[in-house]
């Protein structure tokens, strides 16, 4: 993401309702993931601003970790805990360390997506689990993408291979924000080709988040709460975004050859 635009995120991530939707998915994320203990230990790997962060705290143990001292300046600034400045391919932790880990709207921001999530299967302990999202489809590539430095943008069938391409075995990928998908669909269409006809230049193009009037902004957010419900039951068919759930898998059992088990007694020793 651009330097610049950190200010942006922090101020917009209490109100806006596209973080809010997206705090109440991840919340109900959460408590759908089967095999955790009451307080799992958790992983927001790429923090940002740290809202996310202080949510995922109601939950359990979270560690906000991210590569720019100015997204961690701000975290800090909103009192999130258990900040740490390091990289998810270097990691400061231990392997097994998290219940759950995060990577929301990560990595599609470096060249190697798999090595990130390779880095984050050695952090999981197994049988815990990875919550992803990514923006979906390269047909809805804007100025907010160059903005926040996106390298590509996800169809479900490339993340589930890159995902278990890492190791993970999926439990559940899905399409999401997907009630606002047709008008995002025509907005940003309309946007690419303003921009092939009428170009311009890095320092002039802004992200997608605005401010909203009130009624608008609430009106948003209830929508994607009734979308949220849906998802509950059933995966969506197409989104702005996508959402998948895996599992680091468990270590397997040893199945031992009876002929490698079979123990050679002495014979008894013959009675005088």
């Amino acid at each position: 993401m651009e330097q610049r635009y950190y200010e942006t995120y922090y101020q917009h991530e209490t109100r806006h309702w596209w973080f809010r939707w997206r705090f109440a998915l991840i919340h109900d994320v959460i408590t759908q993931i089967k095999g955790m203990p009451p307080r799992p230990r958790m992983l927001d790997a790429g923090c940002g601003t740290g809202q996310m962060l202080k949510v995922l705290q109601r939950h359990g143990d979270a560690v906000g970790l991210d590569l720019s001292p100015e997204a961690i300046a701000f975290a800090a600034s909103r009192d999130a805990k258990n900040l740490v400045l390091g990289s998810v391919t270097q990691p400061p932790f231990s392997p097994g360390s998290f219940d759950i880990a995060l990577a929301l709207d990560v990595i599609e921001h470096v060249d190697d997506d798999q090595t990130i999530l390779k880095g984050l299967l050695e952090l999981i302990k197994p049988g815990g689990a990875l919550i992803l999202t990514v923006p979906a489809y390269e047909s809805l590539w804007s100025d907010h993408d160059k903005i926040n430095r996106h390298r590509r943008r996800y169809r479900t069938g490339q993340l589930r291979a890159c995902v278990e391409g890492a190791g993970f075995e999926i439990d559940r990928i899905t399409y999401c924000n997907t009630l606002l998908f047709p008008p995002v669909y025509l907005i940003r269409r309309a946007q690419s080709l303003k921009r092939h006809f009428f170009p311009k230049p890095d320092d002039k193009i802004s992200s997608d988040l605005h401010s909203y009037p009130g009624i608008v902004n609430s009106a948003l957010y209830r929508l994607m709460l009734f979308e949220n419900r849906l998802l509950r039951r059933w995966d969506m068919p197409a989104g702005v975004s996508i959402l998948a759930v895996a599992r680091r898998p468990l270590v397997p059992e040893v199945d031992l050859d009876p002929v490698e088990m079979r123990i050679e007694m002495p014979e008894p020793a013959g009675v005088a």
